[in-house]
């Protein structure tokens, strides 16, 4: 039995310097900057995360290219003619963020590829802010003072919605 302070281990042996540590810490360097890499280029693809539309950039509501005038109400039917189940809800909830008051929303089972806004009163320049909102589109005009809507949007596959939640 001893008395006295108490005494520390011995330090151990130290290793000899090889390459293996070095080479863990180059291997973890390599992965984190390859996973910061592949997120930079997947963010600034077209089309994909962060756009609201095939056309690739994203219009933000506050865009007044893309807004309805003000002062003005731009009653818009939607149409999803596309197939893709639920289009039609998704690009209603779009159009209403940007100020135009869709009063009903439908669905064709036409399989459309390219999606067109018709103009049935004449006011073109209304059909080529909401084109701006939805990031594609062509505009044609069918005149008829006889229906209740002002444009008609017939949605087509190259209409992607939004990636992220419009409503929580």
């Amino acid at each position: 039995m001893t008395h006295g302070f108490p005494t520390w281990p011995e330090p151990p042996e130290p290793r000899p310097s090889g390459a293996r540590g070095w080479l863990i810490a180059l291997a973890l360097l390599l992965l984190v900057a390859g996973g910061a890499g592949v997120a930079w280029w997947l963010q600034g693809r077209p089309g994909e995360a962060g756009t609201s539309g095939a056309a690739g950039a994203t219009v933000s509501p506050n865009d007044s290219s893309a807004r309805a005038p003000a002062g003005v109400r731009v009653v818009v039917r939607v149409v999803n003619a596309s197939g893709v189940r639920g289009l039609a809800r998704r690009a209603t909830l779009v159009l209403r963020d940007f100020g135009y008051d869709v009063v009903d929303y439908d669905s064709e089972r036409t399989g459309r590829d390219d999606t067109q806004i018709v103009v049935h009163t004449g006011h073109t320049e209304w059909a080529g802010h909401l084109q701006r909102a939805l990031g594609v589109g062509t505009i044609t005009t069918s005149a008829d003072t006889s229906r209740y809507v002002d444009l008609t949007v017939l949605l087509g596959r190259d209409w992607q919605p939004p990636t992220e939640p419009l409503r929580p």
